[in-house]
């Protein structure tokens, strides 16, 4: 039809301790000089925890073509939770039932996880150049629900207790870079103990688990910066991938 698309970029200027703001406005001019020719920039900065979601959610509605995640998998996972309302896809309303909008990633984090199960660096000239080259790929979504049944979407991995406390934990250590996550580690294993818990897997039957200290589901390979925790999921076979149950008995 020869219309101009549409690109939202949602940036983080606070990821990775700040350094994700000032990196941006360095990659502002090549991204104008790559895109700016086939494309309508928007720049979208969020001021705080969630805003990201509602930012993506009226860009979805006002039929953007894209929207791009600027930042660590905190922001992409904010992104991801904005292309949902109430646990169905948001849509366009204006541009017809077939109008779909893209997700993209320019890794700019402290971990950047998600981006490693592909083998990308975190170089933004070259997610830039991945951009450009616009090659759109079907990606799996995992979903789960919190204890008043409202739906949240996750794209890398989930999990529980043990490294669901060690990253809450690092999130207050950013500052330090990739060593928050070993920081973060430390506070949680201070006072924890393992838990028994009921699980059932594939519509199964639920059983108890003893003394489980962690459960992971992957739908990407990485988390807590680097550590491969579902080497052989593909987020884009359908499944998602739980690793192979470890014991670790530990008292402090």
């Amino acid at each position: 039809s020869g219309r101009r698309r549409d690109f939202v970029f949602v940036v983080n200027p606070s990821g990775a301790n700040g350094r994700t703001g000032k990196q941006w406005k360095q990659l502002l001019p090549f991204l104008h000089t790559r895109l700016a020719d086939q494309c309508n920039i928007c720049e979208c900065i969020t001021s705080g925890p969630s805003h990201a979601i509602d930012v993506t959610r009226e860009a979805i509605k006002d039929g953007a073509d894209a929207v791009i995640a600027v930042g660590g998998d905190g922001t992409l996972h904010e992104v991801v939770n904005g292309f949902f309302w109430k646990g169905s896809p948001v849509r366009a309303l204006d541009r017809g039932p077939d109008h779909l909008t893209a997700l993209g990633l320019i890794p700019l984090g402290t971990g950047s996880d998600f981006a490693r199960t592909f083998g990308w660096s975190n170089d933004p000239r070259q997610a830039i150049d991945r951009i450009v080259r616009g090659v759109k790929s079907k990606l799996d979504i995992g979903m789960m629900e919190g204890p008043n049944g409202d739906p949240h979407f996750f794209i890398n991995v989930a999990d529980i207790h043990l490294s669901a406390k060690a990253g809450y934990f690092a999130s207050m250590y950013k500052r330090f870079g990739n060593l928050c996550y070993v920081l973060g580690a430390l506070r949680g294993f201070w006072g924890h103990s393992n838990r028994d818990l009921r699980i059932k897997v594939n519509g199964g039957e639920w059983r108890t688990v003893d003394k489980v200290t962690a459960l992971c589901v992957g739908n990407a390979k990485y988390f807590g910066g680097g550590m491969k925790i579902t080497p052989t999921v593909d987020p884009f076979s359908g499944d998602l991938q739980v690793p192979k149950p470890v014991k670790i008995n530990f008292t402090i």
